[in-house]
C-alpha cells in the first residue's frame, strides 16, 4: 500500500491527469492533483490520505454511474471521431468525447479492489472451520497417529505414547498469529473506515461482524493508537501484518482456494503497488478530469438547488429521484426531454423546464406560447441565402418554401433562475437566470495573457460559445450572471460555502467563480453513503 507521507504532489499537470503514477524522474510516485489545488499544503499525511480516498470514491462513483448506461457507447469504428465513445484498454477503460478530450479510467487500485472483493461470507466461515494442526488431542483418534507418535518410558518404566498434534477440525478464529480471517478483517475494516463506509452492500451488511474480528486482532498484536494509515503507525503496522501473514502461511496446514483468495487480497494490500508489467498499467487515476467534475457540479445543483435549474445539459443519477418521463433504471435519472439534435449513438437526455413567453411584450397569458428551454438554442444557416441566424425556436423554420437549414444545437451546462420578478414569470418576460458552464482549468488559464497557440484556441471558443448562450437568452430573458465554474481548493471556507467570483476578472462579460471542490465533492460522494 502507498505510503501517504513519500508521494510526491504535482500541482496543474500539464498532461492534466489527475492520480498516482510513476514517476519519470525519481523512483517513487507521484500524486497528480486537480486544478485549483494551489493552496493544498504539502507534507500533510492526513490531507493527502483524506484526499486520495476521496478521489478513489469518485472515480469508482463516476464508473458505476456511467459505464454500462447508454451515454457511453462501445466504440465502433464507424463513428471512431463522431460522438463520445467508450473502448476497453488494458486494465482501464477509455472515453473520447466530442471535443476529442480523453478521460481515462485506466487502472483501478488493486491493493484495494481486491480486499473488498475478496470478501465473501461463505468463504471467510469456510476457512475458519478448515482442518489445521492443533495441540488438542482426541483420544479416539489417537490410533490414527500412532506412525507420528514418540515413544517414552515413564518414571515407572512404562511404555508412554506422546502424540504432538493432530489435524482435527476447528474455529481458527482464536487469539492466534494463525488467524487469516482476523488479519482479513482488521485491513477490510481500516478500508472501510478510510472510504467511510463507501463499500459494496454486502460488505455495508456486515460491517459490524467484520469490525468484531478485527478488534480481536489488533488486541492481540498491535497498540491502541496503531493503524494502517496513521501517519505515525504506518510503517510499524504494515511491519507487523506483513510478520503476522508469513506466519499464518507457515503454520496452516490445509489450504484451498477459500484459503489462497483471502490471502492473496492481503498479499497484494500488503506488497502491492502499480506495476504496468503486472496488467495494473502505468497509473491509476483520469486523464481528462471536466467528465467527472462536470457530473460533480450537476450532482450538488440538483441536490441543493433543484427548484431553479431551467436547464441541464446532464443525465446523472439522483438516489431517491423518481422521474416520470423514464422507466426501468433510469427512473433514478434527471434527463426528462431527448435531447436536440442527438445522434443514432450520441442518445442523451438533457433537464429542461417548459415556459412561456409572449411573442411582444404586453400580450396577455392566453397568446403567450409554450416553449421547452433546450428549444432556445439552435443556430441555423440559410443555405439558399447564405444567412446565418441564431434562432429562439427550433421548430419554427419556414415550411411554405422548400429551402435547406443547416441546424446546430448549443448546449450550455447549467441555466438557473437567479431571481423571480413581481409579475407572473411563467407567463410573460422577464425572468432573471444565470448562465453557468463547467470548467476543469486552472485560474491561471484565464489570467494569462501569452496562451500557447492550442490553448489560446479553446480560450477563444470557450468565449465565442458563452457569449452565444447569452445572445440566445438574452432574447426573452434578464441574465443577472454568465460565468466559467472552476475547481478551487480552498484552505479556509468562503464567506459563501460554495465559493468566491474572482475579483477584478472580467472576460467580455463572463466572471469567473472559484467553486469550492471539497464541498461539491462532499454533496457528490453523498449518493453512496
Amino acid at each position: 500500500m502507498f505510503d501517504f507521507s513519500s508521494l510526491n504532489i504535482v500541482k496543474n499537470t500539464n498532461d492534466f491527469f489527475i492520480g498516482i503514477r510513476k514517476s519519470k524522474l525519481e523512483d517513487n510516485f507521484e500524486f497528480c492533483l486537480p486544478n485549483g489545488f494551489d493552496n493544498f499544503p504539502e507534507g500533510d499525511f492526513d490531507a493527502v490520505r483524506n484526499l486520495f480516498f476521496k478521489m478513489y470514491r469518485t472515480f469508482r462513483k463516476f464508473e458505476a454511474d456511467n459505464l454500462d448506461k447508454k451515454r457511453f457507447n462501445i466504440n465502433k469504428p464507424d463513428f471512431q471521431q463522431e460522438q463520445d465513445q467508450t473502448t476497453l484498454s488494458s486494465g482501464g477503460v477509455k472515453i473520447q468525447t466530442e471535443e476529442g478530450d480523453v478521460c481515462v479510467l485506466y487502472s483501478k487500485i488493486k491493493m484495494i479492489e481486491r480486499v473488498l472483493e475478496a470478501y465473501d461470507e461463505l468463504a471467510i466461515n469456510s476457512v475458519q472451520k478448515k482442518v489445521r494442526r492443533s495441540e488438542d488431542i482426541e483420544y479416539s483418534q489417537i490410533h490414527k497417529y500412532l506412525d507420528r507418535a514418540i515413544y517414552l518410558k515413564d518414571n515407572l518404566n512404562n511404555d508412554v505414547i506422546y502424540v504432538e498434534a493432530m489435524d482435527l477440525p476447528r474455529s481458527t478464529v482464536r487469539y492466534e498469529s494463525t488467524d487469516l480471517v482476523n488479519l482479513y478483517c482488521y485491513i477490510l475494516d481500516e478500508i472501510i473506515e478510510q472510504l467511510n463506509s463507501d463499500v459494496p452492500d454486502n460488505i455495508k451488511a456486515r460491517s459490524q461482524d467484520i469490525r468484531f474480528l478485527a478488534q480481536r486482532f489488533k488486541e492481540d498484536y498491535l497498540t491502541s493508537n496503531q493503524s494502517i494509515f496513521g501517519k505515525d503507525t504506518f510503517e510499524e503496522t504494515i511491519s507487523i501484518l506483513k510478520e503476522t501473514l508469513d506466519n499464518i502461511d507457515k503454520n496452516t496446514y490445509y489450504k484451498d482456494a477459500d484459503y489462497w483468495g483471502i490471502y492473496e487480497a492481503i498479499e497484494i494490500f500488503l506488497y502491492g503497488e502499480i506495476n504496468p508489467e503486472q496488467g495494473d498499467g502505468e497509473f491509476w487515476g483520469v486523464h481528462g478530469f471536466s467528465l467527472i467534475w462536470e457530473d460533480m457540479c450537476n450532482t450538488y445543483f440538483f441536490k441543493e438547488h433543484r427548484e431553479e435549474i431551467c436547464y441541464a445539459d446532464t443525465d446523472i443519477p439522483l438516489k431517491g429521484y423518481q422521474n416520470s418521463k423514464r422507466e426501468g433504471e433510469d427512473k433514478n435519472r434527471v434527463g426528462n426531454r431527448k435531447a436536440n439534435g442527438g445522434t443514432a449513438y450520441w442518445n442523451q437526455w438533457v433537464y429542461c423546464k417548459t415556459l412561456r413567453i409572449s411573442k411582444n411584450s404586453g400580450k396577455v397569458a392566453e397568446k403567450a406560447e409554450k416553449f421547452e428551454w433546450d428549444e432556445l438554442f439552435c443556430i441555423e444557416f440559410d443555405l439558399n441565402e447564405r444567412i446565418g441566424n441564431l434562432s429562439s425556436r427550433s421548430n419554427e423554420i419556414e415550411k411554405q418554401s422548400k429551402i435547406k437549414i443547416l441546424r446546430r444545437f448549443i448546449r450550455p451546462d447549467l441555466v438557473l433562475e437567479a431571481k423571480a420578478t413581481t409579475v407572473d414569470y411563467n407567463f410573460k418576460e422577464g425572468k432573471t437566470i444565470k448562465i453557468i458552464d463547467y470548467k476543469d482549468l486552472p485560474l491561471e488559464f484565464y489570467k494569462n495573457k501569452l496562451l500557447p497557440p492550442k490553448s489560446a484556441k479553446k480560450y477563444r471558443d470557450d468565449l465565442v460559445k458563452q457569449l452565444t448562450y447569452e445572445y440566445a437568452l438574452q432574447k426573452k430573458h434578464n441574465i443577472s450572471a454568465n460565468e466559467f465554474f472552476i475547481p478551487y481548493y480552498y484552505d479556509v471556507v468562503p464567506s459563501d460555502p460554495l465559493g468566491e467570483l474572482e475579483p477584478d476578472m472580467n472576460l467580455k462579460g463572463i466572471t469567473v467563480f472559484r467553486a469550492n471542490f471539497s464541498l461539491i465533492q462532499t454533496i457528490y460522494l453523498e449518493d453512496n453513503l
